[in-house]
This record gives C-alpha cells, sequence and structure tokens, in this order.
C-alpha cells in the first residue's frame, strides 16, 4: 500500500511525459471550456428566439450547408496536412504558397457563393418553404465566407505547429465573443436577423484577431512560418494547380457525409413545417456537445497517423489504432447513452417547454453520436492510405441506400423519422467504411513483415 502512491506518480509521470497525452489533455481542457461556451449560446439562441424564429434560423442554415456541398475545395483538411508537412520539413517558401492557395481557394468560394445567393436566394427559400426571408438571412449571413478563412487558417497553423495550448485559447476566446454578440442580437432585437448580423460581427472581430495571433506565432518560429508580406507575394505567384486535387476528394468526402444530416433537414422543411426542421437541427446542436469529448483525440489522430504511415511503421499504426479504438467505443456508448437517457429531464430544463418536441429525436440520435464518435477515427486512417476514390464510392453507395428508408421515416414521423433517417445514413456509411479501410491496415502489416527478413 505504501508503494502505491509511488507507483502511481511514477505512471502518472511517464504518461505525461508523452506529448500525444499532453496534447490530448490540453484540447480537452479547452473542450470543457468549449462546451459550457456552446450550451450557454445554445440556450441563448434557442429560447430567445422562441420556435418560429429559431425554424428560420435553422432553415437559413440548412440553405447555407446546402450551398456549401458545391465548395469542392477540401480547404480544411488538406491544408492541415500539407501546411503540416511544410512546417515539420522546415521548408517556409512551400508553407507560404500552401496558406497563398488557401486564402486563394476560400476567396473564389465566397464570390462563387455570392454570386448564387444574392440573385437566386430568396426566390429558391420561397418555393422551397413558402418563406423568402430565409433567402435574404441567407444573403446576409454569406459575407461571413469573407473573414472566416483568415481565423480557420491561423487556427491550422497552431495545429500544425503543434501549438495545441494556443490553439485552444484562442479557439475558446473567439467563441465567447461568438456568444457575446449573439446574446447582444438577442436582447436588442430577438430575431433571427439580429443572430445572423451577430454572426457576421463575429466573423470580422475574428479574422482581426488572428492576424495578431499569427504575427506573434510567425516571431516564434521565424524558421519555418513566413511573414505576412511572403503570404501576400505568394498570393499572386502561387498557382492552385499542384494542391487542388487532394482537396477535392477530400471535400467530396465531407460534402457528401454532409448530405447525411441536411438532406433530413430539407426534406423536413419541404414536407412538414420551419418548428419540424428546428427541432431536429435543435437536436443535431445538442449532441454537438458530447461529441466535443472526442475532438480532442481526434485532432491528435489527425496528427499521429499520418506520422506512423509516413515512417511506414504499420505495426505501431495498427497498435496505436486498435488501442484508441478500444478506449472509444465503450466512451461513445457512455457518453450518448448518458445523454440521451437524461435528455427527457434536461431540454425542458434547459430549453423551455416549447422544444420538449425535440427530446424524442434526442433521443433516437444517440445511436448517430455513438456510430459517429467510433467512426470518426477512420477518417484519418483511410486519407493517410490514399484509398480515397473506393471512400467516395462507400459515401455514395451509402447515400443511395439509405435515401430510400430515409423519405419513408420522414414521411411517417416528421422529426423523430429525421433522427431515424440520420442514423440510417451514417450507420451504412460506417460499416461500409470500416469494410473498406481496415483489410488495408492488415495487408500492410504482412507486406511489412515480409519485406523485414529481406532487409536483414
Amino acid at each position: 500500500m505504501k508503494n502505491a502512491v509511488p507507483r502511481a506518480r511514477r505512471w502518472l509521470g511517464q504518461l505525461l511525459a508523452i506529448k500525444f497525452v499532453r496534447d490530448t489533455i490540453a484540447l480537452q481542457a479547452g473542450n470543457l471550456f468549449g462546451i459550457a461556451v456552446g450550451v450557454v449560446a445554445s440556450i441563448i439562441l434557442v429560447r430567445g428566439l422562441g420556435s418560429t424564429q429559431y425554424g428560420l434560423y435553422s432553415l437559413m442554415l440548412t440553405m447555407y450547408g446546402l450551398l456549401m456541398t458545391l465548395n469542392l475545395t477540401g480547404l480544411g483538411p488538406s491544408a492541415t496536412t500539407q501546411i503540416s508537412e511544410a512546417v515539420a520539413a522546415g521548408d517556409r517558401a512551400e508553407t507560404a504558397r500552401v496558406m497563398a492557395y488557401y486564402l486563394q481557394m476560400s476567396a473564389g468560394v465566397a464570390l462563387v457563393a455570392t454570386a448564387l445567393a444574392l440573385p437566386f436566394g430568396p426566390a429558391v427559400a420561397a418555393r422551397s418553404y413558402d418563406e423568402r426571408s430565409i433567402g435574404v438571412l441567407l444573403q446576409i449571413y454569406i459575407v461571413t465566407l469573407f473573414f472566416t478563412p483568415v481565423q480557420n487558417l491561423v487556427l491550422t497553423i497552431l495545429k500544425s505547429t503543434r501549438s495545441m495550448q494556443a490553439f485552444t485559447v484562442f479557439e475558446n476566446v473567439t467563441a465567447v465573443l461568438d456568444a457575446l454578440l449573439i446574446l447582444g442580437a438577442i436582447l436588442l432585437d430577438g430575431t433571427a436577423w439580429g443572430v445572423v448580423i451577430a454572426r457576421v460581427l463575429g466573423a470580422v472581430a475574428g479574422a482581426l484577431l488572428s492576424l495578431g495571433v499569427y504575427a506573434r506565432l510567425q516571431r516564434r518560429h521565424p524558421a519555418t512560418l513566413p511573414a505576412s508580406g511572403e503570404v501576400v507575394h505568394a498570393l499572386r505567384t502561387t498557382s492552385p494547380r499542384p494542391y487542388w486535387r487532394f482537396g477535392f476528394q477530400l471535400a467530396l468526402d465531407k460534402n457528401i457525409s454532409q448530405l447525411y444530416t441536411l438532406l433530413p433537414l430539407q426534406m423536413l422543411g419541404m414536407w412538414a413545417t420551419p418548428q419540424a426542421a428546428g427541432y431536429l437541427r435543435m437536436a443535431l446542436s445538442a449532441l454537438e456537445r458530447p461529441a466535443l469529448f472526442f475532438s480532442g483525440i481526434l485532432i491528435n489522430m489527425s496528427v499521429q497517423v499520418p506520422a506512423d504511415y509516413g515512417r511506414r511503421d504499420y505495426v505501431r499504426l495498427r497498435a496505436n489504432f486498435l488501442r484508441v479504438l478500444r478506449w472509444i467505443i465503450p466512451l461513445s456508448i457512455a457518453v450518448f447513452g448518458t445523454f440521451s437517457l437524461l435528455a427527457p429531464l434536461l431540454v425542458p430544463l434547459v430549453y423551455g417547454e416549447d422544444y420538449r418536441p425535440a427530446v424524442p429525436a434526442i433521443i433516437v440520435l444517440g445511436v448517430y453520436g455513438t456510430v459517429t464518435g467510433i467512426g470518426g477515427i477512420f477518417g484519418p486512417l483511410y486519407r493517410s492510405l490514399r484509398i480515397m476514390r473506393e471512400i467516395l464510392l462507400v459515401k455514395v453507395a451509402a447515400l443511395a441506400v439509405a435515401s430510400l428508408p430515409a423519405i419513408v421515416l420522414i414521411r411517417a414521423w416528421d422529426t423523430v423519422g429525421g433522427a431515424w433517417s440520420i442514423n440510417v445514413y451514417y450507420i451504412v456509411s460506417v460499416a461500409l467504411t470500416i469494410a473498406v479501410t481496415w483489410p488495408r491496415v492488415g495487408a500492410l502489416v504482412r507486406q511489412a513483415a515480409q519485406e523485414a527478413p529481406a532487409s536483414r
């Protein structure tokens, strides 16, 4: 018994000596704060707007999400990979070129989205939802696309330089700022219009803060990070040709997956009521809170898996992956199962009695949360294995197989049917993804075992 405490201290010290563990703890600590901020912001938004205004806001976000499926640049995951590689190699010029490519493509996306939303947004909203104002809200919200890429790029660079503590602090500062602006909009206006304007102001403020954060980070890493002037120069000289293909494949992957939630919301807007869509949107938003418990692990896996693959250490890759998988399966079941059980008590208390009809959808979506919690760690794996073509076929097959049951479910049970349709989409997709991905890892391990004797 006397030796138990020293042994525990030694074990804890050895554990904290591992950078992966320290980074995960820092990210999860930040996520706990992010969860608290997100819950408060969600409560303010849902209760402050009321079911009708929140329904309009939700349908505007649905239109925005559908419009963003046209964004095939894949900038988020591709930039993380490419900037991380350039920073690790100490290639300052390549880092500047990738940053320039990111900003070029972001500006192109913003311009195309604006060109579509300004002339067509209100008409599409009127035809789809019998509510032209939803399209006008979209026209205002599109302005955020000109500013949020700056913040997202700086967050990507913080991750790529493994500055996880700074990443966590900056992410949470901007989240608090966004929540305060939403609170101000609710108090001053109380409508979806005020909230959308607040989101635009939040995007502008986040971009300005990001410039200061990057300037400080660049002074800390002058050998690997380019100065702002170098990035501006690269904007004029960089061709997107070397970068777009990988990003295009990742964008297709992401956008097809987004359809698994956007299509049920769109169907509800067309065949039910804005309130029904708002209930499902609120249920999905509620499920985002427990999902944040996994984000630290996923961020670190997005770095660890490519590192093991790049070293051709396939045995270690499989061992690390299985170790995380053994933790994440029971954790997903416990977290989302508990959240579903508590939903009947928490939703009326937190969001008000008006949102009690969303409780069954939250309970049903516990399946979605569990499945995506497990399936999420396979993303870094199949990206590292470079089997994007097969994964895209899997995602399209899941969409085709599950769409007819989704229509039937939504027609029969409205919001609850929408929740079950989301479950069906993700169960089919994750099952097929695992079936395609995991045998490739085993094949690489066997190949490495065969090559090892020959190299001796």
